[in-house]
């Protein structure tokens, strides 16, 4: 051999060594933590040693393999640097895009000539840079960089600098991914220390590796009381042993499990925690940790419970409201119906109460209300629930009876009760009662047609002089014949042409401007004169002359909305009230459609308005009909919002567009804090299931400013316009300007 190729292979092997060094030296800079800047500078700096001539620099693609930045290039040519770093990753820019854009190596062997250079061609040149040599620094597919060469001579390189640059590449590859690996574990571990959510670690048999701080602030433990342990020290003893058979049945099973746990602090106060547990797998598919984050929702719960006893108790006198003595009494009847029992329902209503209002004012009425209401829950057996219907009206439910004799003893005890003096603002009342009584199942089957019987019983015993307690029976009173009397004449009230529509605008709270009209039916009839809508449509809802005289109603808006709308008027949305008769009826959504054709009017400016216990009498046919109605563009309220049988985190399950407010919640509500709180609340539960709000009955502006400040969307009441006839409608509008003419 002679001296020269002796000399190359000692050169040679001398490399080996020093690339061999470097290489355990920069792997023990990565185990160690050193940053990654001086890494990728370590290892360019390798390059410098073994090869003076060369230019060798890294660039590291950001996570998405959008752009290249510089990583280490400390002899690289500062122009170049600049062109370099931030540059996309797209092909032509420069051998280094290239060379991350292909996934390939890119060997330019003469920069002066090769135009694939792209922007840094000419800065190379500049520089006197001949030759660029670009590789992508690959993993697993993904480009995590470029690592390249420049040279002061044109060629391309040799086989030991392209063993260097592969060599170079896995070092780089290594200190990349590490570094990556160890941001996202530092940005893991800093949003589980951050969280709000309880975070607890658990091997498989259950013992607690780790706690967030959330879990010590929530708890009151902190790590030394719990690491180790498979047990949370104080237990709230709530859930039973089934409970957690379940738990770890299903995570076992490699299942999550979620559920709400009662658990105590440290110091043995509760709270609730709503958690959701996971198992973590290994690369075998074997369960080795579970993983727990929870919420401390104790604050929700109760917001929830708060919410829920206001929707279901009355505001005066916390007494259960309707919605909760029917759901009381479907149960009761439910469960009467299995034992072969009876059920009473007890309709009070005190005696001339308008009186006391008269004479003393309402805060003496319902100082009034509120004693007799303790009185009655004094006087009543345990089990019986007393309720509150509104005014004066009461109902006791006795669930479970033997004898008829029970709900008569039950009644003298609640007129005794009631007898008995009052003092308020200083004076004595005497107040009495009149009382209804019926009973399952000799009267009715269901909870309306008893609490209808009951009250035809009160107003017996109202007629005989009041204290004084009534069965109901079937002979008819003369609240009978008069309504048999007015049903007899509504069976003609429609062919007579008796019926007619008056409309109540509503106003945008926020702007002042009509958005829309609310169409209501109004009956006159000769010998009758003008008949409340309250008195003659629950007899038009009983004999099914609702469904022709609804349909009448239909056609009537569509036409008169169309003919506002040639009148000038082209935005606004009238309001049709429809009834559960009326969503029984299998043709309804095709005579609106028909309706809709037949005028030409658009959906947008129909809309319907339906209430709370209309939706759940059949939920899935009334979801069907309002989603069909929905998909045609027809605007959907609820009417009379909080009277009802249903609230608002359940109607989110239907196609609903706007919450009306009742009107008795306006009433008081400048001078009432429980009217207030309940108006509030509804507006704040609305907005949050992205519903609009319209509130109705607003007679002041003090009310109007109150809707205003809570966010209402829509109101309507006398403070804007009593109900109107079309002829009145229309020179309303044109009067306002609304529209350009009145209809001839």
């Amino acid at each position: 051999m002679s001296q020269k190729n002796l000399t190359q292979d000692t050169s040679r092997f001398d490399r080996i060594k020093f690339v061999q060094y470097k290489q355990q030296e920069i792997l023990r800079l990565i185990v160690t933590g050193c940053p990654l800047t001086q890494l990728l500078e370590e290892l360019v700096g390798v390059a410098s040693k073994l090869f003076p001539s060369s230019r060798c620099l890294i660039l590291m693609s950001d996570e998405q393999e959008e752009f290249l930045q510089i990583g280490a290039a400390p002899g690289v040519d500062r122009e170049i640097q600049q062109i370099l770093d931030g540059a996309p990753i797209v092909p032509g820019l420069s051998s280094f895009s290239d060379a991350a854009f292909k996934k390939q190596a890119v060997m330019v062997t003469d920069i002066a000539s090769d135009e694939s250079c792209g922007d840094t061609r000419h800065a190379a040149v500049r520089a006197n840079y001949r030759s660029c040599w670009a590789y992508p620094l690959l993993k697993e597919g993904r480009v995590l960089g470029v690592i390249g060469m420049y040279y002061q001579e044109a060629r391309r390189p040799l086989d030991e600098e392209k063993q260097f640059i592969e060599d170079v590449s896995d070092l780089a590859i290594i200190a990349i991914t590490h570094d990556r690996s160890e941001r996202r574990m530092r940005i893991l571990s800093s949003a589980i220390e951050q969280t709000d959510d309880l975070i607890v670690i658990m091997d498989r048999e259950g013992f607690i590796e780790y706690v967030n701080p959330a879990f010590e602030r929530a708890t009151g433990f902190i790590k030394g009381e719990i690491l180790g342990t498979n047990t949370i020290p104080v237990k709230s003893e709530f859930h039973e042993e089934d409970f957690y058979a379940e738990l770890w049945d299903t995570i076992l099973n490699g299942n999550s499990y979620r559920n709400i746990f009662i658990n105590r602090r440290k110091d043995g106060s509760l709270y609730y925690e709503e958690k959701n547990i996971t198992p973590l797998k290994d690369e075998y598919d074997n369960i080795v940790h579970f993983v727990s984050t929870g919420k401390d929702v104790s604050e929700r719960l109760d917001i929830q419970r708060q919410l829920y006893h206001l929707v279901h108790h009355d505001p005066l006198t916390d007494l259960a409201n309707r919605t909760l003595l029917l759901e009381h009494l479907e149960n009761a009847l439910a469960q009467a119906q299995r034992d072969g029992r009876m059920v009473a329902v007890i309709f009070l209503d005190l005696d001339r109460f308008k009186t006391v209002n008269d004479s003393l004012g309402h805060s003496a009425g319902d100082k009034l209300l509120g004693i007799i209401a303790q009185r009655l829950q004094d006087s009543v057996r345990k089990g019986d629930i007393v309720s509150r219907l509104g005014g004066d009206e009461f109902t006791i439910l006795l669930p479970n009876i033997k004898s008829i004799e029970e709900p008569a003893h039950v009644s003298r005890n609640l007129l005794d009760a009631i007898k008995q003096p009052l003092v308020i603002n200083g004076g004595a009342i005497f107040s009495t009662a009149s009382i209804g009584i019926t009973l399952y199942p000799n009267d009715a089957q269901n909870a309306e047609e008893l609490l209808k019987n009951a009250d035809l019983a009160m107003y017996r015993a109202k007629a005989e002089g009041g204290d004084a307690y009534e069965f109901f029976t079937e002979e008819l009173t003369e609240q009978t014949h008069q309504r048999l009397d007015m049903e007899s004449k509504l069976h003609y009230a429609l062919e007579r042409n008796e019926f007619s529509l008056d409309f109540q605008p509503k106003t945008d709270i926020q702007s002042g401007k009509v958005c829309g009209f609310e169409a209501l039916l109004r009956w006159r009839q000769p010998q009758l004169g003008i008949i409340s809508p309250n008195k003659f449509i629950p007899v038009l809802e009983e004999t099914g002359l609702i469904i022709p005289v609804g349909e009448w109603v239909i056609k009537k808006v569509c036409d008169y909305a169309k003919r506002l709308q040639s009148a000038g008027m082209n935005k606004f949305r009238i309001a049709v009230n429809l009834s559960a008769r009326q969503f029984r009826d299998q043709n309804l959504v095709a005579y609106i459609k028909q309706c809709l054709r037949d005028s030409k009017l658009e959906s947008q400016y129909f809309e319907i308005e339906v209430t709370e216990t209309l939706l759940i009498e059949n939920i899935d046919a009334t979801t069907a009909m309002l989603s069909e109605l929905h998909s045609m563009g027809i605007h959907i309220s609820i009417d009379d919002f909080g009277t009802g049988y249903s609230s608002l985190a359940y109607l989110k399950s239907f196609p609903i567009d706007t919450i009306k407010i009742d009107r008795v919640f306006i009433h008081d509500l400048t001078t009432d804090s429980d009217d207030r709180s309940i108006v509030s609340a509804i507006i704040a539960m609305a907005k949050n299931l992205d519903f609009k709000v319209t509130a109705e009955g607003v007679e002041t502006k003090e009310q109007l400013e109150f809707l205003y400040n809570h966010g209402c969307d829509e109101i309507q009441g006398h403070f804007i316009s009593q109900s109107l006839s079309a002829m009145q409608l229309e020179m309303w509008l044109f009067e306002k300007g609304i529209i350009l003419q009145v209809i001839p």
